[in-house]
């Protein structure tokens, strides 16, 4: 099955690659990169050497996934020499004689000291290291942090859109930035999640200490509740999400954790939370006394609200239990 989608259109920038290259660029009007993509599993995903359990895979997944990019014009594109790779979404390359760290756009990888942290990285490295790779902007140019923003393509035959490969490999989670492939990363993401491919493996991150179990705890994020989009001073109690126990048995919750799609760890489930079966446990922003079935975060500032997101449950040992993508209307 094949899909063509563009990079583009109206959000790219004009690159001067005389001597070294602004941080501010001045706009231009079209910069095409289609992708016509078969979908499938990317066999460059990375595995966990201490991982042979069975994952969420579903069935009937292809694999591979291969790429054709039609780059765009030299003058509109940066070409660089990758030199390094500091973790799983950020390299060095050298660009007209400047060494510059790049970010890559729409994905966030672990951090070096977290779970699937080393594996990111080698996963990036195995696609890009010592290749002259060409650098496409959409959007911002710089990130807070004075990192490029970039799409990076492995010229090779065919040529390889690096960001979403990872994606597809399970190595990065895709993140709500409005970049011009955010509906294209996102279903790659959908795809590795349901495959259990990379870091959402059932037991990538480890088995407990009462031994290995053939199955996940079934628990499910459910009916996300957002204040009308643009309150101010917004009431945080309205603000939460509800998780629902599928399992046969009560679920002990304490230590496990809930994250975004950025990976900020925002909530630590409290020592003795658990979940009955077929029980349910909502997760209020803001504050008020907590009961057998609802917890309160007492944050001072909206949680999810701000923008569209994903909400990534964890255990105790951060093995994704589940994830729930949403968007703020």
């Amino acid at each position: 099955m094949g899909a063509t989608i563009s990079i583009g259109a109206e959000n790219r920038a004009q690159l001067d690659v005389t001597g070294t290259v602004p941080i501010t660029m001045r706009r231009i009007t079209t910069i095409v990169l289609s992708l016509t993509i078969v979908l499938g599993a990317c066999t460059s995903s990375p595995t966990a050497d201490s991982v042979d359990e069975p994952t969420t895979a579903a069935s009937g997944e292809t694999s591979p996934t291969t790429t054709e990019v039609t780059l765009p014009p030299a003058e509109e594109t940066e070409r660089g020499t990758v030199d390094g790779v500091i973790d799983g979404d950020t390299l060095q390359a050298v660009v007209d004689g400047q060494r510059v760290e790049i970010r890559l756009i729409g994905v966030d990888a672990p951090e070096a000291a977290d779970c699937y942290g080393g594996d990111s990285r080698t996963a990036l490295s195995s696609l890009v290291t010592g290749q002259t790779v060409a650098l496409a902007s959409d959007g911002a140019e710089v990130d807070s942090s004075g990192r490029w923003l970039r799409y990076v393509i492995v010229e090779s035959t065919p040529p390889v859109l690096v960001n979403a490969e990872l994606v597809s490999a399970g190595a990065v989670v895709p993140v709500h930035s409005g970049h011009a492939q955010q509906e294209d990363f996102m279903a790659r993401g959908d795809r590795a999640y349901a495959s259990g491919k990379g870091l959402w493996g059932t037991f990538v991150c480890g088995h407990s200490a009462d031994g290995v179990s053939p199955d996940r705890p079934q628990l499910r994020i459910s009916d996300i509740s957002l204040p009308p989009a643009g309150t101010n001073d917004a009431d945080l109690t309205e603000e939460s999400f509800q998780i629902v126990n599928q399992s046969y048995t009560v679920v002990d919750m304490g230590g496990w954790l809930v994250r975004n799609e950025t990976g900020e760890r925002y909530f630590d489930f409290p020592a003795g939370t658990t979940v009955a079966a077929g029980g349910t446990l909502r997760v209020v922003t803001g504050c008020g006394n907590n009961t057998g079935d609802v917890l309160y975060w007492c944050s001072e500032t909206p949680v999810w609200s701000i923008s569209d997101n994903t909400i990534i449950l964890r255990d105790q040992l951060g093995n994704v239990v589940d994830r729930k993508t949403y968007e703020v209307e």
